[in-house]
């Protein structure tokens, strides 16, 4: 029998409703959509613009301020949007280089439960629940997953679970209180990477192999929690939030491997110790509506506080040595974990006054002043203590114009406050704490309704923000700029009644600035970045019951290391699946199909730091769903 056929044989059970999510369906541009496991767009939640939004901390949650430690679970939300662009010009707390909103999930039209069991990526086993309930006043949806047999696009082996779930109160028809919850658990074998020995890209390694030790292990547990308050009480909107994000690490194993073009290698693991990232959030904002004439006004005031803190611990280096990539994994005894630890803390509160107002439809404006603190202190694993306090005055302006009924320009001008976190053991100010960043954006667009069904965007976005490097004398801070100057481009909707399209490409280009590139100690581009990027899926509804859809993603070059020798070649993947909707004894029922990297590109990803992942090797996904309910 073969492989494709086992698997959807082995799908004819039930399995939850999550996994039919159609990113393609649910997106409104093409910058970055994630419905359930399914992704579609330019950019993800961790990189927008060749940037890492992990710096900058641009997490919302249905509009609330997110301190982030740990990503939020799927079993607690309907989806997640990187709004950039227009649709980013109209928040009230804009950020450089985009936000990234995750959207709580909502029960639906009728008290549904749904059961399953399945396959995803490589033959990941899952077993999941999900439904949601109605009963008066309350309200909640929620689910679980179990993945007793997870495996990864590395080779990695082992399990997660997941549970989460949010809860409704309507305390009045003005007022509203919501709670969520969600915590997943998991193990693996270790992790690994790639760094080149010489300027020359290693060969591809072994399709789907584990390259770690066998005793090595990585396991961590995800906690998110929070609730929200919402009010319209006399013209105003009262909104009231706190969130709880931990990021708990038991062990992590995590094997470096450098290697040349030959496929000689030497390997070390490293072990860290259980350590804990704890976030909290809270958020208070007014607003205030009135017109005056065709003018709608909204006054806006808020409070932001964030607090975050990092165990900083230190490894032991278990040297694995030499082997070849093509061979077996390298081993050696292994060793427990010695050294010591420290504490990185952050306190951040923002104080933030906004004003917005349309005029007839044709015109809106929207202007932001943020005031923050900033308090960071470091316990470093050397046992030294060093602190910085600064604060800082950040601004957003946006102006939406209404050319005609279906063209309309917009432009908007931001600046923020990134993390710099602290100089690194091998410089000669170790754990220094550097002083956060000030990052600035520049954009102006234009959106055009091609049909009623159809939209084209495009922006000229100009982003810059510190770079850091060393200094010529061995200290470590921030050197210069990194500026990337660029255009995206995204048509998203329907063709017609059959086809939707979500179609986009981003080029930009990528400069670095300052003393050490005037030295030439290093290059003038940003390592590991896509200069230019395109993605284009297609959802082809061929009857009612069932359809069709494609992905091909393309993504450029990128520099491997900083002084600019040497380039990992492009990627381009192609994913084909499949939809068919049907009827099992009155129950709703779904397949999912989907066969990812169906050419079987080979080579690596380059990460920011310059270490090579392999690109993800084809793996078919499909899940058969059906619906177990009562009409509410």
């Amino acid at each position: 029998m073969s492989r494709v056929a086992g698997l959807f044989l082995a799908c004819v059970a039930v399995a939850t409703a999550k996994a039919q999510d159609n990113a393609i369906i649910s997106a409104s541009d093409a910058f970055g959509e994630r419905s359930g496991i399914e992704q579609s767009g330019l950019y993800s939640e961790s990189q927008v613009r060749g940037f890492d939004l992990n710096d900058s901390g641009a997490y919302r949650i249905d509009e609330a301020y997110f301190n982030r430690a740990a990503s939020l679970d799927d079993t607690v939300l309907s989806g997640a949007g990187v709004r950039v662009g227009v649709n980013a010009s109209r928040l009230t707390y804009p950020a450089p280089s985009g936000v990234v909103t995750y959207r709580l999930r909502e029960t639906g039209p009728k008290n549904e439960l749904r059961l399953g069991a399945g396959f995803r990526d490589y033959g990941t086993r899952v077993i999941q629940g999900d439904g949601s309930l109605h009963t008066g006043v309350f309200r909640f949806a929620g689910g679980v997953i179990w993945r007793p047999l997870q495996r990864y696009s590395k080779g990695y082996e082992g399990s997660g679970f997941n549970i989460g779930g949010v809860g409704e109160w309507e305390i009045a028809s003005d007022q509203r209180l919501r709670v969520f919850a969600s915590r997943y658990q998991r193990h693996y074998d270790g992790d690994y990477a790639v760094a080149t020995s010489e300027p020359a890209l290693p060969p591809p390694l072994r399709s789907l192999h584990q390259y770690s030790p066998s005793w090595a292990e990585t396991a961590a547990v995800s906690t998110n929690a929070g609730v929200f308050y919402d009010a319209r009480l006399g013209g105003f909107t009262f909104d009231l939030s706190a969130f709880h994000s931990i990021f708990d690490i038991e062990q992590v194993d995590f094997t470096l491997i450098s290697a040349d073009r030959l496929g000689n290698a030497i390997a070390t693991t490293l072990r860290s110790p259980a350590r804990t990232k704890n976030a909290d959030s809270v958020e208070a904002r007014i607003g205030r509506e009135f017109d005056t004439g065709q003018v709608h006004h909204l006054a806006t005031f808020s409070v932001r506080a964030g607090r975050t803190s990092i165990d900083l611990v230190s490894n032991i280096a278990i040297p694995l040595g030499a082997f070849q990539l093509a061979g077996a994994s390298p081993e050696a005894p292994e060793i427990e974990w010695t050294g010591t630890r420290g504490k990185d803390k952050v306190e951040r509160v923002t104080a933030s006054t906004g004003y917005a107002l349309s005029w007839d439809d044709r015109l809106q404006l929207r202007f932001g002043v943020h005031r923050t603190r900033y308090d960071k202190s470091v316990l470093s694993i050397a046992g030294v203590q060093t602190g910085r306090v600064s604060e800082s005055t950040h601004y957003n302006a946006s102006a939406i114009f209404n050319l005609t009924d279906r063209a309309l320009l917009f432009g908007s001008w931001v600046t923020g406050l990134e993390e710099s976190g602290v100089a690194p053991v091998s410089a000669s100010n170790r754990d220094a704490v550097l002083p956060p960043g000030d990052a600035e954006q520049f954009e102006l667009g234009i959106r055009y309704a091609l049909s009623p069904r159809l939209s084209f965007i495009s922006a000229l976005f100009d982003i810059s923000k510190p770079s850091q490097s060393f200094h010529s004398d061995g200290s470590f801070g921030l050197v210069g700029e990194v500026r990337h100057r660029g255009v995206e481009a995204s048509v998203t909707g329907k063709l017609n009644d059959r086809i939707n399209i979500v179609s986009g490409v981003v080029a930009f280009d990528s400069k670095v600035s300052g003393p050490l590139v005037d030295a030439g100690v290093v290059g003038t581009e940003d390592v590991g970045v896509s200069q230019i990027a395109a993605t284009t899926s297609v959802d082809y509804r061929l009857t009612d019951a069932w359809s069709l859809d494609a992905t091909l993603n393309y993504s450029g070059e990128r520099w491997v290391d900083t002084a600019n020798t040497l380039r990992a070649p492009d990627i381009t993947i192609l994913s084909l699946g499949t939809r068919y909707n049907f009827v099992i004894g009155e129950r709703r029922t779904a397949l999912r199909i989907l066969v990812s990297n169906l050419t079987g590109e080979e080579g690596y990803i380059v990460a920011r730091s310059g270490l090579l992942s392999p690109v993800a090797p084809r793996t078919i996904r499909a899940v058969l769903t059906i619906g177990i309910g009562s009409e509410h």
